[in-house]
């Protein structure tokens, strides 16, 4: 799926977002304490039915699921809310903030129900054309193709290395892109996939790939934290993107072979480059 955008074919503007739904769909177990091998002959029909083109029966079996670790989702927080009501009225409050403090699901964030949607809608008008007093006209050459012909399957699998954080709209974080990249066990898909991803960074470092292409790449998953009662329509919303990590393995990479350039151009006042937390 990778390779039909890197390779500039007529499915390009359809790959990524298509990558958005088969990671998910592929990596979904059929149930939460399913043991590796259950789950790696669940994955297995799901190869099986994707190469089959038998998409419905993907969709179904995998929501069936979803309900099913939605079910006991909500009984695992009732059970914690219930919890932590009986701890506090027996006076045993270190016991309470305490497993708050280790459950995530307990405050925090909100469900993501209409009313929250819409707030979120509310809170991100569409974006307009720039004030043309705020651009500058300057013509600058690009870097060179040949630049990006150093990026390779080894490289994608050190940046990989180097990536942490919560995964985006595929919900797959940096532990587990890590692991299907750099692990033995995957045998030559690793090094495929590897391969891939460093011709879709060369893609889009070379070829000057238009925002319109990129957009499923740039996806972020958005998180509505809870801010209170005082926001619009009586709910606080605290919205936070979470980028996916394909594209930050993409960005450590284009970075990678044009850190030293970026530098020399931004110097360590601009874009905090050359510091660990800034673009260098």
């Amino acid at each position: 799926l990778v390779l039909l955008f890197a390779d500039q074919t007529a499915w390009r503007g359809l790959s990524l977002s298509v990558v958005h739904v088969f990671v998910p769909l592929m990596l979904q177990g059929p149930s939460m304490n399913s043991k590796a091998r259950t789950s790696a002959g669940f994955l297995a029909l799901g190869l099986a039915g994707w190469g089959e083109g038998d998409l419905q029966s993907l969709v179904d079996g995998a929501g069936e699921v979803r309900v099913r670790l939605s079910r006991l989702a909500e009984k695992k927080e009732t059970g914690c809310h219930v919890a932590f009501a009986g701890l506090m009225l027996v006076g045993r409050v270190g016991g309470a903030v305490g497993l708050i403090d280790g459950n995530g699901g307990v405050g925090g964030v909100h469900r993501l129900t209409r009313r929250v949607g819409t707030v979120l809608a509310c809170g991100r008008p569409d974006a307009g054309p720039a004030p043309r007093q705020l651009k500058m006209e300057i013509a600058t050459p690009g870097p060179q193709p040949v630049v990006f012909e150093g990026i390779d399957g080894r490289m994608v699998c050190g940046v990989a290395g180097d990536v942490h954080g919560s995964g985006g709209p595929t919900l797959l974080d940096a532990d587990g892109w890590r692991h299907i990249l750099c692990c033995g066990s995957c045998g030559g898909a690793s090094e495929r996939l590897c391969g891939s991803i460093a011709g879709l960074a060369g893609c889009v470092g070379a070829r000057g790939v238009g925002p319109a292409a990129l957009e499923e790449l740039l996806a972020c998953r958005l998180v509505p934290l809870d801010g209170g009662n005082g926001g619009r329509g009586g709910v606080g919303v605290g919205p936070v993107g979470v980028g996916g990590v394909l594209r930050r393995i993409v960005g450590g990479l284009v970075i990678g072979v044009l850190g030293n350039g970026i530098r020399h151009a931004a110097g360590p006042l601009r874009a905090c480059a050359g510091l660990g937390a800034g673009v260098g």
